[in-house]
This record gives structure tokens, C-alpha cells and sequence, in this order.
């Protein structure tokens, strides 16, 4: 080959390597508009993944964020077929591919996982999915790490390269930035949600506030607006309570006491509070437990809270002449609670929105009116106790409320 034709070649090679450069960039132009237009989280987090695939032709791909009121790691998101189950748990910080690169705010690849003790095999057993190679780079917003995503299996040969790396991290950086504004945007619609809901109090109570400034108003009419002010105020301060009380637990800033429980005792406690309330109609409660029960340890208060929101539904959903039965049962490891009704039941279409914020069964909307977030509350005490809430349901039956707590 001729000096000519040499500076021919390399001058046609620098040209395609800046024409595959200007690709790379118009596409990552291309991935910042697509991210930065999505403010759905969930959706948000199904495109993040999409395009780290594509971007590092890899098999799978999922997403781990931080969570801001424990600290630890969590899949959000994942491909394949078993991505439901991964989401929500938890991966370790401390001795994890994904935790490294947490921890040290760095890229990484694994060429064999196999050789890698860091590899967190609990997930490869979830999904049935073999992970040979893993290119992982931290989710990074204002030098705080929030997150990690990993791309799993290069489908080419040769592994995974430093244009990868160069393009992930890029992408990622987008990515973070865009998981940021659908989270700020989620709050700003839950501020939305917050006034909606308190706005209807407020009104009543201004309304017939109004109204008794009115000339020849009846002493009885009088006496019933006041009424009306007075049980809208208490509702109004209750949803106050309750917002105020949800948004500490949101955020992370309530540090439960840890102590010896009787939930045997704390179980009769409630029924006590309840009671009146059922007794008005006519509804009987009952408690049934063992003798002796393991102690529990946590926050009295807190468990309280929950028994109180469940006993109170209890009674506020069932029938006249109905029953409320509370039982504690106990399993090798686990304390069982639950609160059973004879009210009308949940429908099906319901039950897998019940725990959700602001959720009531439209049925039951105007019979008894709330928040819809004292089942959300109840369920995140019990899940900071390191325990589960579930519902059972049967239209024209009943409903049962029933939650598990660890016994130390």
C-alpha cells in the first residue's frame, strides 16, 4: 500500500468514526427529549430500561434506587418475565455488584459472574435467569448517588468495552435527572390530591358559617349548623392528622420506639376504645388469643394505631347487630393479628387498591367519609416492623384485615 492510498484509508476511517460519533450523539439527544418527557414514574423506569438494552446490546437490564426513608438499595425495575417478583427487594450494600458501585460512585463490569463473589445469586434463583456479565453504572443527581442500573449479558462478542461503559454512564446521567422531576412531579400531584381532599371540609364549613349570619334562622336550624361546623372541624383536623402523619412515615422521619409488647393487652386495650362505638349498634366484639403470647418488640403506640384503625373500620363497615372478631394466632416466627367483620364485603375490583393513598371503595364513600389513608398508614407501621398487612374480602360476608409482626 502506497503512502497515498494509506492516507486515503485513514482519513475514510476517521470519517466514519466521527460519522458513527455524530449517531452517538444524536441518539443520546434522541434518549435525553424521550426521557425528560416522561413524568409516570413507572413508565419512566420501563423506558430507562429499553434503552440501556438497546444502547449496550444487552440481554436484560433493571434499575435499583435508594430508598430515602431506610437507606437500602431496591429493585424498581426489571425485564423479563419475572420482573413483578423482583421488584421491592431488597439488595445488599455491602458485598454487591450493585452496592460497590453505590458505594464508590463508579462504573463497573463483571466479565464472569461466576468468578465474582459479589454476584447476588438470590436474584438469578427468583427469575430463573442466568446472568453471565454485568456492566453497572450509579444513578447520579447533585453528586448523590440515588440508584444504580445494571445491563446483564452482552449479546456480542468480546464484552462488554468502554464505549459501553461511556454510553451508559451518559445515559444514566439523563436517566437520574429524569427519575428526580417524576418523583418531584408525583409530589406536586400529591399536593394536588391533599387540597382536593381538604377543600371539602372547608367549605361546608364556610358555607354554613355563612348561613348563620342569616336573619330569622330558626334556633333549631341555628343549633344544627353549628353541629355541622362543629363535626366538619373535628373531620377537617382529623384529615389534617392524618396527612401530617403520612407524610412523616413517607418521608422517612419517624424513629419507632422499640419495646417489649403484649399485643394480648394492647389487643384488649383497643377493643375498650372501640367498644362504645360498636355497643351504639349493637355490634359484639370478641378476642381471641392464647394465654401466653411471645413478646414482640417495637412501637406500642404505633401497633396501637393499627389495631385502632382496623377494630374502628370494623365497626364503621359492618351491619347492625354484626360482629367483630379479633384473634392473635402464633406461628414459629411470626405473631398473626387479625380483624375480622359481617359487614358487606370489598368487591374483587377493589381489594388490590385498598392500601393505596386516598383510596375508599366507592360504595362506602358517602356512608363514611375520611382520608383514605389509614390503611396506607397502618401498612407502612407494620412493614416497619418487619411485618406484612393483607386483606381477605367476600361481597355480602365480610372482610378481614389481618397483618404478622416477627417475634423476637
Amino acid at each position: 500500500m502506497n503512502e497515498e492510498t494509506k492516507e486515503l484509508e485513514e482519513l475514510r476511517a476517521l470519517v466514519r468514526k466521527q460519522k458513527e460519533e455524530i449517531a452517538r450523539l444524536e441518539r443520546m439527544l434522541e434518549v435525553s427529549r424521550e426521557l425528560n418527557s416522561r413524568l409516570n414514574l413507572h413508565e419512566l423506569l420501563t423506558d430507562i430500561q429499553v434503552i440501556a438494552t438497546a444502547l449496550t446490546v444487552t440481554e436484560a437490564s433493571s434499575i435499583m434506587l435508594v430508598d430515602k426513608k431506610t437507606g437500602e438499595l431496591y429493585f424498581e425495575a426489571a425485564t423479563g418475565e419475572a420482573s413483578d417478583e423482583l421488584t421491592r427487594i431488597a439488595v445488599p450494600i455491602d458485598n454487591s455488584i450493585a452496592g460497590e458501585v453505590l458505594k464508590t460512585g463508579k462504573p463497573l463490569i463483571v466479565a464472569d459472574v461466576r468468578k465474582d463473589p459479589r454476584h447476588y445469586n438470590l436474584v438469578d434463583s427468583i427469575t430463573k435467569f442466568s446472568t453471565k456479565s454485568i456492566l453497572a453504572v450509579p444513578l447520579i443527581v447533585k453528586d448523590k448517588t440515588i440508584g444504580v442500573v445494571e445491563v446483564v449479558n452482552k449479546l456480542e462478542e468480546g464484552g462488554f468495552t468502554e464505549e459501553d461503559v461511556e454510553v451508559l454512564t451518559t445515559m444514566a446521567a439523563q436517566a437520574a435527572v429524569a427519575i428526580e422531576n417524576a418523583r418531584l412531579f408525583e409530589q406536586s400531584d400529591l399536593i394536588s390530591e391533599v387540597v382536593h381532599e381538604l377543600r371539602t371540609p372547608v367549605t361546608s364549613i364556610v358555607g354554613y358559617a355563612q348561613m348563620l349570619k342569616l336573619p330569622d334562622i330558626p334556633e333549631d336550624s341555628k343549633q344544627q349548623f353549628a353541629d355541622i361546623i362543629r363535626r366538619e372541624a373535628v373531620r377537617l383536623g382529623n384529615m389534617v392528622n392524618d396527612f401530617l402523619e403520612w407524610a412523616r412515615l413517607e418521608s422517612g422521619r419517624v424513629h419507632l420506639s422499640k419495646e417489649p409488647i403484649d399485643m394480648r393487652a394492647l389487643a384488649e386495650e383497643t377493643i375498650l376504645v372501640v367498644r362504645p362505638q360498636a355497643d351504639m349498634r349493637d355490634i359484639t366484639m370478641s378476642l381471641q388469643a392464647p394465654d401466653e403470647i411471645p413478646t414482640v418488640v417495637g412501637d406500642a403506640k404505633r401497633l396501637k394505631q393499627v389495631l385502632l384503625n382496623l377494630m374502628s373500620n370494623a365497626v364503621k363497615y359492618n351491619r347492625d347487630g354484626g360482629w367483630v372478631d379479633v384473634k392473635i394466632a402464633v406461628s414459629p416466627e411470626m405473631l398473626n393479628v387479625s380483624v375480622s367483620d359481617t359487614g358487606y364485603g370489598i368487591a374483587p375490583e377493589d381489594l388490590p387498591h385498598i392500601f393505596q393513598r386516598f383510596y375508599r371503595v366507592a360504595s362506602t364513600e358517602e356512608q363514611v367519609k375520611g382520608t383514605g389513608l389509614g390503611l396506607c398508614i397502618a401498612k407502612q407501621i407494620v412493614e416497619m416492623h418487619g411485618g406484612t398487612m393483607d386483606v381477605e374480602s367476600q361481597l355480602g360476608v365480610g372482610t378481614t384485615f389481618s397483618f404478622t409482626l416477627p417475634i423476637t
